[in-house]
């Protein structure tokens, strides 16, 4: 017989995630010294380039035949016609009756069935009853090693990206060094920015931009680095502060300010408004940290409010709402619909409902 490869997996395409995306990876991984071949219609990019580094890929042709003693398939058995083996094998990924999609198990060149769980091999044999043939499904694990996981860098951002002084160009510069530096060295990851709607787009898969939200604290605690390149035209910048009373490093740019607020030299880095050394700033944010200690800048306020006890009593206010549609309210344990009168919630509550489109605010 003539020889494409002693073992043939048949994957129509091969998408940019999936769980058998993964495990065809597995596989390279594990046997990668054993004569394997992937063969497939489609493939994304990057999911090819990592099975190409491993074991033999090969993109289906109409009129082509090929060779294996053992061929591999799951769901997708278009190429079995082409393909000439001792054995046709077909690989149970997934439970059918949970996708509404029939497994081509009848077919006549299929020998043997394999599950890759005990719970796939039960569903697969009651698929085969369904269809009127007796099916005897094999287990077989899928395989997977962890590589050892590198330092994801956790970089964090609360600013309005959309105000031309606070850097918007920069945060661009940056980014782009930083992926750069990443794809050289196997380094990685991730910045946060929350931020008003920006009128660029961000070309990174490392970067997520999200709303702006008030509570920000916990995740500037549970970062890395937090980044604030604005123009000349912080006169305290909060950001700052915050971060580096949590422990965090900094990257700023040459604020006049922060000559006053003392901050320790392996606290930060100072990235120049023309970001002239962005290369640099990139490869030094993942040098390993070393400790520091800063201390606020004590505040005047104990001197400049009058010292008149307070009659303040906070009332929570409340609105009227209208039901859209029926649900059950949680608050007024019963069904509400839009049959039934107004009545009041407090506002955080009428915000939440409203943004699942339960009710409109009167």
């Amino acid at each position: 017989m003539k020889q494409t490869a002693a073992n043939i997996y048949y994957f129509r395409r091969i998408s940019r995630i999936g769980g058998t995306e993964q495990f065809l990876y597995e596989m390279a991984k594990k046997y990668y010294k054993y004569d394997l071949a992937i063969l497939y219609d489609e493939a994304d990019f990057d999911q090819l380039m990592r099975l190409k580094k491993l074991v033999k890929c090969i993109r289906r042709k109409p009129n082509e035949k090929y060779y294996a003693e053992r061929a591999f398939y799951n769901f997708n058995l278009e190429a079995l016609p082409q393909i000439e083996a001792k054995e046709h094998i077909f690989i149970c990924h997934a439970i059918y009756q949970q996708i509404d999609q029939v497994p081509p198990l009848t077919h006549p060149k299929l020998t043997r069935w394999i599950g890759v769980s005990k719970y796939a091999c039960e569903e697969l044999k009651k698929y085969g009853e369904y269809l009127g043939k007796e099916i005897k499904p094999e287990l077989c694990y899928n395989p997977i090693s962890l590589e050892k996981p590198g330092k994801v860098m956790r970089l964090i951002s609360a600013c309005r990206l959309d105000d031309k002084v606070k850097g918007g160009a920069r945060t661009l510069k940056l980014i782009q060094a930083l992926d750069d530096y990443c794809q050289k060295t196997d380094n990685h990851y991730l910045w946060t920015i929350y931020t008003n709607t920006v009128n660029f787009t961000i070309p990174s898969e490392n970067v997520a931009l999200m709303r702006p939200r008030i509570d920000v604290r916990p995740f500037i605690a549970d970062a890395d680095w937090l980044l604030q390149l604005s123009n000349d035209m912080e006169s305290y910048c909060y950001s700052i502060n915050e971060a580096l009373g949590y422990g965090l490093r900094i990257v700023r740019t040459p604020l006049s300010v922060a000559k006053e607020l003392k901050i320790p030299k392996e606290a930060e880095l100072v990235l120049e408004y023309d970001a002239s050394n962005v290369n640099e700033i990139a490869e030094k944010i993942f040098e390993p940290k070393q400790d520091f200690d800063y201390k606020f800048r004590k505040d005047g306020w104990d001197k400049l409010l009058v010292k008149k006890p307070s009659q303040y009593v906070f009332k929570e206010e409340k609105i009227k709402v209208k039901a859209l549609k029926s649900f059950y309210d949680l608050e007024l344990k019963q069904n509400v619909s839009n049959w039934t009168p107004a009545w009041e919630v407090t506002i955080p509550r009428a915000k939440e409902l409203a943004n699942k489109g339960l009710i409109r605010i009167l």
